[in-house]
């Protein structure tokens, strides 16, 4: 086979190979006795159980993941009106088998409380158990070469012009922030915490910067604090506290440049804030970031779909390809309300009160041609009853949201939604009713995949000439409406192009049926 006068060009494909795609349960089980200092057990307010991700690690075709668990419990002592709190760490560990290799690996690990039950066995010991549930997803770069031109061998090709991920980058890091908080003046000093929530702002709206070789990262974390104190009246009491603690990192992406395209996810780690001694306005926070950050080079290209000489036979590879296309970033806010009611008398007042996401999902809704976004919120309010008893209501209310397609889209379509709780406000309603709303700030992206069929690999058999019978030039065929002329010049091994001049035509469809003048090629 003579294959000089044959040329083919390629380009590499970066598609994403998913290694691993599920969830896992990781039990929580843990013995509560109270340290002498404590003061008896007598009602149990709420139990919480905080999962965040530790650290993740690939060898030999397993992940293995740890799950730090934070679990805290407020409880109330009998005849004492003081809320009390106590708090264990622990960590859970899982190994998941991958399938086929993957290369240049991005970890997602998303940890939630599936549940947590909580029983006093006496008024010295507690015992909790419950579940995390870790949503575990592992992709890998696959490379696939495709065919974009040929020179040569009398070839013709048919062409689609695609954007594909010509790289993928990924990184990811663990940031630890150490800072000073100072108390506000007109604040009491820090007795315990009771409750510590924190949030980062994700997606757009993270100010990001891109040099070469390095991703330039800021924003800021809500902090809000729940603490026990002493008031003026030398009363126990429950204040709340919120800061704005800003941070900025340079992580380095090896290979990156200006013309990637980073999305990158922020999850908070864990945030503790300490007293500096006792009777202090001051605290210590240690705020551990976890970042996460994909990289896309996008770039196009006119691919072969189809081809065949006009002279010699062919044979010709072709693979499915999965291209990731540019994804439409998702930037919505939304709302939940709920009603919390008091059974026990009349409100004195309310500490505070605050709200969490919890199973989000997304739906493709094609006759509304949008996303329906699901969920639930978990609203609590922490008061007291006008007797003083401190009370801890709860409850959860389901919201949707819809997001809309991008337009002019065909391709397979997946929402990869996240959505966070950026503020909390209530109202009293009556003597036993507490409003609460909830404002949502929704993110994430949908991911657009082109499904095709390309050519990998073309041969021009030089040795195998193709075989005319016709000792003639022209030939008259009868062609149907809306067929393509691609098909019947590659049926009778001659161009598009001669087609097309030979019949006057403009476009390369048929638009009705009739008769065609073939130009056969010699």
């Amino acid at each position: 086979m003579d294959t000089m006068d044959f040329k083919l060009n390629r380009e590499a494909i970066a598609a994403a190979q998913t290694a691993l795609d599920c969830s896992c349960e990781l039990p929580v089980e843990r013995d509560f006795v109270l340290p002498d200092y404590y003061p008896d057990i007598f009602r149990v307010l709420k139990c919480t159980v905080s999962p965040s991700v530790s650290s993740t690690a690939i060898n030999g075709g397993k992940l293995t993941l740890e799950i730090a668990v934070l679990i805290r419990v407020l409880y109330l002592s009998e005849n004492d009106k003081r809320i009390n709190c106590i708090e264990q760490k622990m960590t859970v560990s899982k190994s998941l088998e991958m399938s086929g290799e993957c290369v240049n690996p991005a970890v997602y690990v998303k940890p939630k409380c599936d549940y947590v039950n909580c029983r006093v066995v006496n008024q010295r010991r507690l015992d909790v158990r419950g579940a995390v549930t870790a949503s575990v997803k592992a992709e890998g770069e696959l490379k696939q070469a495709v065919v974009t031109n040929a020179f040569g061998g009398s070839v013709q090709l048919k062409k689609q012009t695609i954007t594909y991920p010509a790289r993928r980058l990924h990184v990811a890091k663990r940031i630890t922030v150490i800072d000073e908080l100072e108390m506000s003046s007109s604040k009491p000093a820090v007795g315990a915490v009771l409750r510590c929530g924190c949030t980062v702002e994700q997606g757009d709206y993270l100010e990001r910067k891109i040099i070469a070789g390095k991703l330039i990262t800021k924003g800021e974390a809500q902090i809000s604090m729940l603490y026990s104190c002493v008031n003026a009246a030398g009363e126990d009491a429950v204040e709340t506290m919120k800061f704005a603690l800003p941070f900025s990192q340079i992580i380095d992406v090896d290979g990156i440049d200006e013309s990637f395209d980073a999305d990158i996810d922020i999850a908070v780690g864990s945030c503790e804030l300490i007293p500096k001694g006792e009777d202090s306005n001051t605290l210590e926070c240690e705020l551990v970031l976890l970042v996460s950050c994909t990289a896309m080079k996008y770039e196009t290209c006119e691919a072969v779909t189809d081809a065949y000489s006009t002279c010699y036979e062919c044979e010709i590879d072709r693979c499915e390809t999965q291209i990731e296309c540019p994804p439409e970033k998702i930037k919505q806010s939304a709302q939940a309300e709920c009603t919390l009611t008091y059974s026990d008398g009349g409100i004195g007042c309310v500490y505070d009160s605050f709200a969490e996401c919890g199973n989000i999902t997304a739906r493709l809704d094609g006759d509304r041609k949008c996303f329906m976004l699901s969920g639930s919120v978990r609203f609590t309010a922490l008061g007291a009853g006008e007797d003083g008893m401190p009370f801890l209501l709860e409850s959860e209310t389901p919201f949707e949201q819809e997001i809309p397609l991008p337009e002019g889209c065909a391709e397979e379509l997946s929402c990869e939604p996240n959505v966070t709780v950026c503020g909390c406000s209530y109202y009293l309603a009556g003597g036993s009713a507490i409003e609460l709303k909830a404002d949502l700030r929704i993110g994430g992206v949908i991911r657009r995949t082109c499904a095709g069929k390309l050519i990998s690999e073309l041969r021009v058999l030089t040795d195998k000439p193709k075989q005319r019978r016709e000792n003639y030039a022209l030939k008259l065929c009868r062609c149907g409406s809306n067929e393509d002329i691609w098909d019947i010049a590659k049926k009778y091994s001659t161009s598009v192009t001669a087609i097309m001049e030979e019949n006057e035509l403009t476009d390369d469809k048929i638009t009705q049926q009739g008769m065609l003048l073939i130009p056969l090629m010699s």
